[in-house]
């Protein structure tokens, strides 16, 4: 029972032990014979209690006790209170004494669970009733009588206290007992029968005692022989409370224990035929129990010969079964082996052919009886895999492995080798005698997959175009290679190289010459090189190479100044003849670094430089280099705050008429308001931002704010006054040019004919037919627009004759020559009358003397811009000055004509 629901039943049977013993008490008061103590019905329920439900109900006995018999005393409760509390305290320890002795001896089994357990109860009772009736006796005589008690008083106390024990106890035990046996449970016709026979008897008793009792030994014997533990008690008990009054024989004195048996002869016969069948009765119960305990044992045992021939008949069954499917599973296994697409073959200890199937005949081209008995490993086998296979098959023979796999060339009756996958297996039950050891061999044939597996790696370490090492295979090398340097204190060299112009290639003569230019050139390289070293296509044009153990700066160069000699051969492709140069970059290791990313860093950056220098030439790394790309990193970072936290400033430059002094134009000119370097210039930051690709982003700031601050300048000019602005690469070929100078101009209000867009000479001809399309549809929107230092780039005269062009401006780089460089000045005087000839409107940047503008106006230029006239200013600044044009002030006197520098009938 779990610990809560006992602890919630435990106050209840204390309340029950209470009451039953405290109504006990009451009972045995009011139900007296000759004397008060021949029937003490107290002591056997408190004997009850304690044998069912342990020995805890002592003290519910002690004060169930105590109350009782306070209750039933005549004498004051002073007299009664010490007598009544050692009854209690007597009967209670009675009970717990003569229940501990019994669980003691009999190692805690029930009561009637053996008939020998009974019989040691009594013995026990018998003792525990002897010595606590002496005790009762001298309690009563010390509190009640006052005088020592009549020896027949004390044994008619001690015989009372023994049956009351012995009975009550054992009709609670059997009362927890008494579904147990179901065989020997009591039938209600019968027991009506022995109810009334008891009844008779006891009517009888009041004519003729003596005959009563003689006929109540029957029904004793009945109860005995055919009712259960309970019912037996029950009824022996009946009969007891009928026969011991007729038995009892009372006296006033016993001189001695053999005048008090001689008179109460008839009641301790009894008493003891009562016990004997209460024996007898737990001996009959034994026995059913017993003989039920054999009928389901023989059931049980029964049942599992059943079971167990059933079994031996399934297994009989299965064998059976197993051995017809094991007959059917042979034919079909030789029929598979057959008919199986691979081959198989079984070999004995000789490692001789003792099966083979159509696979295998099929595969090597030999017939069965033609290969039967021929050592499959001399035959088959290459020399140099034979011990392979051999020492497999010789493991598998000698030791408790099983099963192996290997793979090896396996040769054919015409030669050619097939790349098999075998798997070996021994055959059980034919390895107890070595003469009977054979294997099965089940083949694959995995040429193909080898061959598909072959091409994988070395698409994946391998350029499938150039046969160079790819980017994963260098890195492996290079660290390699750098571990060996490393450890062995030497030198090795990472060499990146880079085509120049390359794009031009694949744009003007297509891909596949593109191509083919890369696999000749990577040809080139290989002869440049030695076999240590290794040679890989990074991407694209990229290449890099790896040149182990090399001899310091001077081994490296060496090797470098021969790439670039026998790259820049003519190297006839396609009927075309191609003279191509390269940039290349060199960094050392262990003297600049120890770990790849930072050595091909390094190389890259090194290769950078060269393309910078010029192209075509060899630069090693530098200390320099990292910190110059530290530093555009670092300006592409405040790059990215300035746009964040609106750094930028448009300035506005004047392009002025020559001849009038007039303002035709303003230059918008981008300007960083840095918060630690103050203001600068865009030579500063332009190059980073292009290459990091923001100056997308402040292209499009400043065409927003041109437009913006335009409306403004228009408010406080007498006539109209044009805004140029510069585009960058980036922001002429983005996809996305005209819509976005659409919304721009729509959002903020500007007419689109007071906006000049100006573009460098390289931009617009590198993609002649796009820049046609894009820039009519920017002439048709009324935008003006300028080629930006006209004469800088490589492009032809053709190619600007079919581009929409309105004005061309000359480089400042060509002005400032002016008139000290003759040079300079023939090639401006050039570009005026070019300008002139197409038709085009001419203005010249950077005019800063009199000199300057007097040789561009005899010339035919008649727009300049510069610091003669006025520097940059802020918008803030720009409305002064108008203020002073408009008072009569002029930036340079001259002829006054008007030239608006937006009519396009005016050159």
């Amino acid at each position: 029972m779990p610990k809560e629901k006992r602890k919630e039943v435990e106050p209840l049977r204390l309340l029950i032990s209470f009451l039953g013993v405290f109504l006990a008490t009451l009972a045995q008061d009011l139900i007296t014979f000759s004397d008060s103590h021949i029937f003490l019905l107290t002591a056997g329920v408190a004997s009850g209690f304690t044998f069912i439900w342990g020995p805890k109900q002592s003290f519910a006995i002690f004060f169930a006790c105590l109350s009782g018999y306070t209750l039933i005393s005549e004498q004051s409760l002073i007299s009664t209170l010490p007598y009544a509390s050692l009854v209690g305290f007597t009967l209670s320890l009675q009970s717990i004494a003569v229940y501990v002795a019994y669980q003691q001896f009999s190692a805690g089994s029930r009561l009637f669970e053996k008939p020998n357990n009974l019989l040691s109860f009594f013995a026990i009772a018998f003792l525990g009733s002897l010595v606590f009736s002496a005790m009762l006796s001298v309690n009563e005589s010390a509190f009640i009588s006052h005088r020592v008690l009549p020896l027949n008083q004390v044994l008619d106390l001690f015989l009372a206290n023994f049956i009351s024990v012995t009975s009550l106890s054992c009709l609670f035990c059997a009362w927890t007992e008494r579904n147990r046996d179901q065989k020997f449970n009591i039938h209600n016709t019968e027991a009506l029968l022995w109810a009334t026979a008891l009844l008779v008897m006891s009517s009888a008793s009041f004519v003729n005692p003596q005959h009563t009792v003689i006929f109540l030994l029957p029904l004793a014997l009945w109860a005995a022989a055919r009712f259960n533990l309970f019912w037996c008690s029950l009824m022996l008990g009946l009969c007891s409370f009928v026969a011991l009054p007729l038995t009892h024989s009372t006296i006033t004195t016993a001189a001695s224990l053999g005048d008090w048996m001689s008179h109460n002869q008839s009641s301790l016969s009894w008493v003891s035929f009562v016990v004997v069948l209460l024996y007898l009765n737990n001996l009959l119960i034994c026995k059913i129990r017993t003989e039920q305990q054999l009928d389901e044992l023989v059931q049980q045992r029964t049942m599992d010969l059943s079971t167990a021939n059933q079994e031996l008949k399934d297994e009989i069954f299965i064998r059976e079964q197993a051995e017809k499917a094991q007959r059917s599973a042979s034919k079909r296994y030789r029929a598979l082996i057959e008919t199986a697409g691979i081959p198989i073959i079984v070999l004995d200890h000789n490692l001789c052919i003792r099966q083979w199937n159509r696979a295998a005949e099929s595969i090597f081209g030999y017939a069965r009886e033609q290969i039967l008995g021929t050592n499959f490993i001399d035959h088959f086998i290459p020399s140099a895999e034979q011990d392979e296979l051999a020492w497999k098959l010789t493991r598998i023979m000698e030791s408790a492995v099983n099963q192996e796999s290997v793979e090896v060339e396996t040769c054919s009756s015409d030669g050619e080798q097939h790349t098999m996958l075998w798997n070996i297996n021994r055959l059980p039950g034919s390895f107890d005698d070595i003469r009977e050891r054979q294997f099965l061999l089940i083949g694959q044939n995995i040429s193909d997959i080898r061959e598909t597996q072959d091409q994988l790696h070395y698409l994946a370490h391998f350029d499938a175009l150039t046969g160079c090492a790819n980017r994963r295979l260098f890195e492996d090398r290079c660290a390699q290679a750098i571990q060996s340097a490393i450890r062995h204190k030497n030198n090795i060299a990472l060499i990146g190289l880079d085509i120049d112009h390359f794009k031009r290639i694949n744009d003007t003569l297509g891909h596949d010459t593109g191509d083919a230019f890369l696999v000749e050139l990577a040809n080139r390289l290989k002869e440049c090189v030695r076999r240590e070293d290794t040679i890989a296509r990074l991407g694209g044009d990229e290449f890099a190479v790896l040149l182990a153990n090399v001899n310091g700066r001077e081994g490296a160069e060496v090797v470098a100044r021969n790439m670039l000699e026998l790259i820049t051969q003519p190297m006839k492709l396609k009927g075309n003849e191609l003279v191509i140069t390269s940039s290349i970059g060199i960094t050392l290791c262990p003297a600049d670094g120890t770990h790849y990313p930072d050595l091909l860093k390094n190389a890259d950056m090194a290769m950078y430089r060269a393309k910078k220098a010029g192209r075509n030439n060899i630069q090693f790394y530098s200390p320099e280099m990292n910190e110059e790309m530290q530093r555009q990193l670092q300006i592409e970072q405040e790059l990215r705050i300035a746009l964040k936290e609106q750094q930028f400033e448009l300035y506005y430059q004047p392009v002025v008429d020559i001849e009038s002094g007039e303002i035709v134009a303003l230059e918008a000119l981008l300007r960083w308001q840095h918060p630690q370097r103050g203001m600068l210039r865009p030579g500063y930051f332009l190059h980073v931002a292009e290459q990091s690709g923001v100056l997308h982003e402040i292209g499009q700031w400043a065409l927003q704010k041109t437009c913006e601050d335009g409306l403004l300048i228009q408010t406080f000019t007498h006539t109209p006054v044009q805004l140029a602005l510069n585009l960058s690469s980036r922001q002429y070929h983005h996809p996305n040019l005209l819509p976005w100078v659409k919304e721009v101009t729509e959002k903020t209000g500007f007419d689109p004919r007071q906006l000049i867009l100006e573009m460098s000479e390289s931009t617009l001809t590198d993609n002649t037919e796009r820049s046609v399309r894009v820039l009519h549809e920017l002439s048709k929107m009324g935008i003006s627009l300028t080629i930006d230092s006209f004469g800088t780039g490589l492009s032809s005269l053709r190619q600007i004759k079919q581009i929409p062009i309105d004005i061309i401006k000359i480089d400042r780089s060509f002005v400032n020559g002016i008139p000290e460089d003759e040079n300079d000045m023939t090639i401006t005087e050039t570009l005026l009358t070019v300008a002139t000839q197409m038709d085009m409107k001419t203005f010249a940047s950077g005019v800063e003397t009199k000199e300057q503008e007097a040789f561009l106006k005899i010339n035919g230029c008649r727009y300049a811009q510069g610091y003669l006239y006025s520097a940059p200013l802020p918008l803030n600044k720009l409305e002064k000055l108008f203020k002073n044009i408009a008072n009569g002030e002029s930036l340079r006197a001259g002829d006054q004509i008007y030239l608006p520098f937006n009519n396009k009938n005016v050159h």
